[in-house]
Order: C-alpha cells, then structure tokens, then sequence
C-alpha cells in the first residue's frame, strides 16, 4: 500500500493502489461546439448572406472615342468592373486596310433579364443626365423622347432616350486571371461573373433592341409550351437565360464627323439544365441555416 504524508493532527490513511487494467483500443471522441456556436462546416452557412438590393454588381462599359475610359483602353474595348478586358476590336490602319492587331474572341454572356426601362437625358461631353421613371416625368422635366420635335425646337427643350439595365452573366475570356476574384461562378467547368450593362443611345438600339428583344420576342428566345401527346401542357421552354451570345464591338460611323462604337450580338449556343438551375440559384440563394 502507497502512503500519504498529512499535516499535523491528521491521521493518515492508506491508499489503495488500482488494480492494473487491460489496456483497450483509443476511440475517436465526438467533439461537440459549445451551444449557441454553429459547427465548424456550417460556418459560412450561418454567416449573413446580403440580399441582391444590398450588394453593388460591377459594370460593363465600352471605351468609346470620348470619355475617360478612352484614356485607358483603346476604344471600342468592352470592359467589366473598368479593369477587365472583355473584349478588343482589331487595331486596322484605315489608309491601308492593314490588321496591326487581331480582335480578341467574342466575349460569351448570357442576359438574365432587364430593370424596367427608364429614361436619360442626352448630354454633350459625356456628363450625366437627369434620369426619370416614365415618359410622363420626361415631359415634366421639359423633355422629349422624339428625335424630330427636339431638332425643331433645339435647345428650348431637352432630349430624352430609353435606358434599361440588364443582368448578364460573363463567362471568363480566356486571357482573364482565373484567381477567384472577379470569376467567381462556376457552371459547366466554366467560370462567370455577374454584372450590370446599361444601355442607352446607340447600345440600346444595337444590342437591347437589335439583339435581345428581338431574339425574345420573334427568335431563339421565345417561349414555346411543352406539348406531349400534340396537346399542351401549360409548361413553357424559352426565355432570357436559355441562350448565350457572343458579343462583340465595331466602329459606326453615322454622319462625317460622327463615330461611335456600337455592340452587336449572335447566338453562341443553348444553355444546359444545368446552367439554368444554377443561374436560379444564383438569383434565388437557398435561405441560411
């Protein structure tokens, strides 16, 4: 028997030594989270996640022969967030007709569809405009949207053009850094970001209207019911993410002294299930945990 040493006036008392035990296999011991803190693999689905209303999508702009964008990128060049190169035309000697320079690929982008239209006030010089809901508060604010009656009464009265914004998804151009930080979608083995493009003026008219309106209204965009059986089934097939496009610039030139750079758009190829279940949830995130 082991002794323990007491201090004065206690009695000591004898310790019994433990018998020795067969020794066992170590189990693995379930570590459980104090209560009130999430798991370690539901971290960031406990996080706050922002609503779209909430959140600042980057932009896609094209450098045009005026504009602070020109002083950056050559013009004609459609860029996201003003730092990604989405697209660059070819650079052409227009004396002799010679490509210095070959266009990049098309950039690849799927709309997702449109903000209600609204209405800009046409400008010089590139400064802002008033921008109105309706073409009531164009009138209100001494405008017009046509082109004839503003030619007629010239500076007494303002000019206005549609504006809608649509939500596009980019799939990363090949020459793009793929480190996560602007391409950070990925569907399809490929990478995508989400933007914003407002289009007005020459890119309303050339992509908005010319291309995506078009092409939902008359073409590959339609919505088409499913029929079985050559009867319907009040299930419909079509709309804005079913297709991607390749987008792309050129120079028009609209009077002798006037050229622009417009934006202009051919089917690349119908989107997968599988893109339009992840564009939904892209736009309809799960709720949190």
């Amino acid at each position: 028997m082991a002794k323990t040493k007491f201090g004065a006036g206690e009695t000591p008392a004898e310790t019994p030594v433990a018998a020795p035990v067969a020794a066992e296999t170590p189990q693995a011991v379930a570590v459980v989270p104090p209560v009130g803190l999430p798991a370690r693999n539901n971290f960031v689905l406990g996080d706050y996640l922002p609503s779209f209303d909430q959140v600042v999508l980057p932009r896609v702009n094209v450098a045009q022969n005026i504009g602070q964008l020109q002083d950056t990128f050559d013009p004609g060049t459609i860029v996201l967030a003003r730092q990604t190169v989405l697209f660059l035309p070819p650079d052409i000697d227009m004396q002799t007709g010679t490509v210095k320079r070959a266009a990049t690929p098309p950039v690849v982008m799927t709309v997702l569809g449109f903000r209600k239209t609204r209405f800009v006030e046409k400008t010089k010089g590139g400064a802002k405009g008033l921008i109105v809901n309706s073409e009531a508060d164009v009138v209100k604010a001494g405008g017009t949207l046509d082109y004839g009656e503003w030619k007629l009464k010239g500076e007494a009265i303002k000019r206005f053009e549609p504006l809608v914004d649509a939500c596009v998804l980019i799939q990363r151009p090949e020459k793009a850094e793929d480190d996560d930080s602007v391409f950070v979608h990925e569907i399809d083995n490929q990478k995508y970001a989400l933007a914003l493009w407002s289009l007005k003026g020459t890119l309303y008219t050339s992509l908005a209207k010319g291309v995506w309106f078009t092409a939902r209204k008359m073409g590959c965009l339609m919505s088409k019911e499913i029929k079985k059986d050559g009867r319907g089934t009040g299930v419909f097939t079509g709309g804005y993410p079913t297709w991607s496009w390749n987008i792309s610039s050129k120079e028009k030139q609209f009077s002798e002294q006037n050229r622009s750079w417009i934006v202009t758009g051919t089917p690349h190829k119908k989107n997968t299930e599988a893109f339009i279940e992840a564009v939904r949830d892209i736009l309809e995130p799960p709720p949190q945990s």
